[in-house]
């Protein structure tokens, strides 16, 4: 049986290891990109649940997320962001500042709001 001291270590150290090949991986697979586009992905989806619910012929609650999903897939937005965002980290990976006021930029001409306010 192994001292109590000794056990302890050994567990720490193997959820260190753990995490520290978790923390790996995943710093493998968030690259700039992927990290920028979910975040503009996820302010256009909310972007529309908002605009949705202002509307009286607004469906249920539990439907408007699911509902803002397809229409973000099915107007092909999806691609205009992936090129819009790919195109900005590209021209401003390594000035933050750069970075965020182009993202807005692409948040702000693919609302999918104004699909329907035209």
């Amino acid at each position: 049986m192994l001292p109590a001291p000794f056990l302890k270590r050994h567990i720490q150290s193997q959820s260190n290891n753990a995490i520290g090949d978790k923390l790996n991986i995943l710093s493998q697979d968030a690259t700039t990109q992927s990290i920028a586009e979910h975040g503009v992905r996820c302010l256009l989806i909310f972007e529309y649940c908002y605009f949705l619910l202002q509307n009286e012929k607004c469906p249920t609650e539990q439907d408007v997320i699911p509902l803002a999903i397809k229409e973000y897939k099915g107007f092909n937005v999806a691609a205009t962001v992936h090129q819009a965002v790919e195109t900005a980290v590209q021209q401003h990976d390594q000035d933050v500042d750069e970075l965020c006021q182009a993202l807005l930029q692409v948040v702000l001409q693919n609302r999918m709001s104004h699909r329907f306010l035209a």
